[in-house]
């Protein structure tokens, strides 16, 4: 070897030391591998406030590529939503990536890799998943199975791995669990799903938690509510599981999915959990609108009031109106409120709030329907025993026999109690309205 050689050699091992030493994973790279269903794909209106402020240090790696060419698989992004795939909503992910800077030194920087499939079972999402079962799914679901090549577990491994080279996986979110409704193996088959995903990637139970989220709750109307007492047993299966509550959190009418509002609160309870893991108590929340938090709302310049003068009492069975005292005594099962010839037109408002004077006690319900048939589905709100209801009318569902579908707020024919005809209950107002109940959408420190 000549002089020349020599320093060549030298250099070349000097260059491959800076690159080994630039390519070392940041330990202030926080990752979280985000998993699930429809509700962790993210089912309601992203509003501007969302895509607003959102922190440079809360990244998204895309598992897909977006169309727009915006983004592409394997390369991480400022996490302006949506983050799940190109034309999903907003996410759990969102607020609990938000929440999770703010209480993390300056230097920390948050990055969540999201792979949710809406209607999947937790089989769906498993290592030994085989795509030939997916022939006698429904079209729309091979639909969503095939951003990921019809393996979502593969892809999650895939983009886990690319950023390993980069940052520190800290934990895995988990809300799945309405097409496992009532499975009593759910629990091993998360374990099981879990177990894998550290396997493949070479973690640790001990640095590695698993955050589930339970689904819409039997009192807000959820139809897979009691799936919940399934997933509060996680941990006893998994000791490495926590699980975030449901509680109070609103759904859009479907019995499914949850609301924005409810979205964000989510989020955020997600990071409370996964903070007080690392040993921090009452953190900042990046979202303020915590569910019954000084919660008081008065109709407003430019909304739309419905007049309790025109309140009807007998739209299903017979009932009794006193307008001097508001107070409404259904029939049995029957509703109250009010019913048009000609549909209203509500589109133009983003939230209508019905309130009560006191505590709902006869399981009362807010009904809003797009149809004449007074029998066809409608939006269906519970009170569960509260007085007060602030629903996102752009978002609105209803389940028919096709499936579920959003209600046309454009043509609103019917706005009801409905109740039981054992007590009655005296009505406060009711109304529509843009101005927002919960406050600041966001709260950044």
């Amino acid at each position: 070897m000549n002089i020349l050689q020599g320093i060549a050699s030298i250099v070349l091992a000097v260059a491959a030391c800076v690159s080994n030493v630039s390519a070392a994973p940041d330990p202030d790279f926080h990752i979280y591998l985000c998993i699930g269903q429809s509700n962790m794909e993210g089912n309601a209106l992203i509003e501007p406030a969302d895509r607003q402020e959102v922190p440079g240090r809360f990244l998204v790696m895309s598992t897909t590529d977006f169309s727009n060419q915006l983004r592409c698989k394997g390369k991480w992004y400022v996490a302006e939503p949506p983050l799940v795939r190109e034309y999903t909503g907003l996410s759990p992910i969102d607020y609990f990536g938000r929440t999770m800077v703010a209480n993390l030194p300056e230097h920390v920087r948050i990055g969540v890799i999201p792979v949710a499939v809406g209607g999947c079972k937790i089989e769906h999402l498993d290592k030994d998943f085989d795509p030939v079962e997916l022939e006698s799914e429904a079209e729309w679901f091979r639909n969503f199975m095939r951003a990921y090549d019809n393996y979502p577990y593969r892809r999650l491994i895939e983009c886990a791995k690319i950023a390993q080279k980069e940052g520190v996986i800290k934990g895995i979110l988990l809300h799945q669990g309405e097409s496992n409704n009532g499975d009593m193996e759910w629990c091993k088959k998360v374990k099981k799903l879990y177990d894998n995903i550290l396997s493949d990637l070479g973690l640790t139970p001990e640095s590695v938690p698993l955050l589930a989220g339970e689904v819409v709750a039997p009192e807000q109307g959820g139809i897979c509510g009691a799936m919940n007492t399934i997933i509060q047993t996680l941990p006893q299966t998994l000791s490495t599981a926590h699980v975030v509550s449901s509680a109070d959190l609103a759904q859009k009418g479907d019995g499914l999915h949850f609301t924005s509002h409810a979205y964000r609160v989510l989020g955020c309870r997600y990071a409370v959990e996964m903070l007080a893991t690392m040993g921090i108590s009452d953190p900042f929340l990046a979202y303020n609108g915590e569910a019954g938090v000084v919660l008081s709302p008065e109709p407003g310049e430019g909304d739309y009031v419905f007049d309790l003068k025109d309140f009807s009492p007998a739209l299903r069975a017979t009932g009794s109106f006193e307008l001097a005292t508001r107070e409404f005594l259904a029939g049995e099962n029957g509703l109250g409120g009010w019913e048009y010839d000609v549909p209203v037109d509500l589109s133009g408002y983003k939230y209508l709030v019905a309130e009560l004077e006191e505590e709902d006690n006869d399981n009362t319900e807010l009904w809003v329907s797009d149809s004449k048939v007074i029998h066809e589905k409608s939006y269906e709100g519970k009170f569960a025993g509260k007085k007060l209801i602030v629903a996102e009318l752009n978002g609105m569902m209803k389940n028919i026999d096709s499936g579920i579908v959003a209600l046309d707020t454009s043509k609103v024919y019917r706005v009801c109690f409905c109740c039981r005809g054992v007590h009655p209950i005296r009505i406060k107002h009711v109304f529509a309205t843009n101005s927002d109940p919960f406050g600041s959408s966001a709260g950044q420190s």
